[in-house]
């Protein structure tokens, strides 16, 4: 049995719930807020200069 990673088949802009929907080849689908992923960026202006120091709008 070889393991493989599953990519990504699609991947759809909600603009108005502001969700980014990814669906992958084995039928796997994620729904991941722009909120998560502006906080989790690497950016130091959303990270802060420190652990703990992350900032929600």
């Amino acid at each position: 049995m070889s393991l493989t990673t599953p990519l990504p088949a699609r991947l759809t802009v909600h603009r108005q719930t502001r969700v980014l929907e990814i669906v992958f080849e084995d039928g796997a689908s994620f729904r991941i807020p722009f909120e998560l992923m502006r906080v989790y960026s690497p950016s130091a202006e959303v990270r802060g200069h420190g652990p703990g120091q992350e900032t929600l709008q």
